[in-house]
């Protein structure tokens, strides 16, 4: 099941949080048609609506991260292009209606749930942390610490806390880490930390 909205999803931003809130009802009715009989046409709606409303969302999102001076803005919009790609191909190779209804729930849930779950939540967790916005909006200063996410190896028990910034590399530019001791690649656990 999708995660429904909530406001710890925030990135308290009025317009962006109302595009996620969107988002995140879309998703719902994609998650809805998934267990039942659709016909083709109401499919294809749902699959326009989506299309249409994160090309709209992107461009509001990267322009509020350009606003705020966000350090990931590249990588962000990187991700933006990759998901919209991958609609692109959803609607281009569909090759029966249960088809596209299976791929459509893999986008949604893969893609931009847990992009919104996962990388929009790093721009307002950037955001409070940022000492000039703080100094700027006369906030009280107080000492967060960043967030890491987990990776393993091949090693018994062996876990690595990756900063954001190569975290990006490893997952969207196809870098690899390797463990020193057994030489395999560093495997994405799915979990994020505050160190």
């Amino acid at each position: 099941m999708f995660p429904e909205w909530d406001q710890k999803y925030s990135i308290n931003n009025t317009k962006i949080d109302a595009q996620h809130q969107k988002l995140f009802e879309l998703a719902a009715r994609v998650e809805e048609i998934s267990d039942r009989a659709i016909y083709q046409v109401e499919l294809k709606k749902i699959i326009a609506d989506f299309f249409n409303y994160i090309k709209i969302h992107f461009q509001d999102e990267e322009s509020y991260m350009f606003k705020i001076n966000y350090p990931y803005l590249n990588q962000h919009k990187l991700m933006h292009k990759q998901i919209t790609r991958s609609m692109i191909k959803l609607i281009q190779s569909v090759k029966s209606t249960n088809d596209l209804k299976e791929k459509l729930y893999i986008v949604v849930n893969s893609w931009l749930i847990e992009h919104i779950l996962q990388h929009d939540m790093m721009i307002e967790y950037w955001r409070k942390n940022n000492r000039h916005n703080k100094q700027e909006h006369n906030l009280e200063e107080e000492f967060v610490e960043p967030i890491k996410f987990l990776y393993e190896c091949q090693c018994e028990n062996k876990i690595y806390k990756i900063p954001y910034d190569i975290h990006l590399k490893m997952q969207y530019s196809k870098t690899q880490f390797k463990c020193k001791k057994c030489l395999s690649n560093l495997i994405y656990c799915k979990e994020q930390i505050k160190n």
